[in-house]
């Protein structure tokens, strides 16, 4: 789990995925207010993991002829997996890396 530079206490899982949705790369720290950023590294490993269910979801209707319930269920098996083991992914800083050479 990641954890603040600035006050140094760990972020709970909820208040990860719930600050991580909004698709930015700044997050404020639940506990100090500061702003807290994605490490570059931390954000190309999730949009790696975020595609993955897409991708298992495809094969594996094409490969075991899975019905529509069967696609369903799968994607929500994979969705709730995919957000258990997220927050494990993420690494933050209080400096924004994005933009450096």
């Amino acid at each position: 789990m990641p954890s603040c530079e600035n006050c140094g206490r760990k972020w709970q899982w909820k208040a990860i995925v719930l600050k991580t949705l909004k698709l930015t790369n700044k997050v404020n720290c639940p506990y100090c207010g500061k702003p807290q950023y994605i490490i570059p590294k931390s954000r190309k490993k999730t949009a790696v993991f975020s595609f993955l269910p897409a991708f298992l979801i495809i094969s594996s209707g094409r490969i075991f002829d899975l019905g529509v319930l069967g696609v369903i269920l799968l994607a929500a098996i994979l969705l709730i997996g995919t957000l258990s083991l997220y927050p494990f992914f993420m690494k933050l800083s209080s400096e924004d890396k994005t933009f450096q050479p």
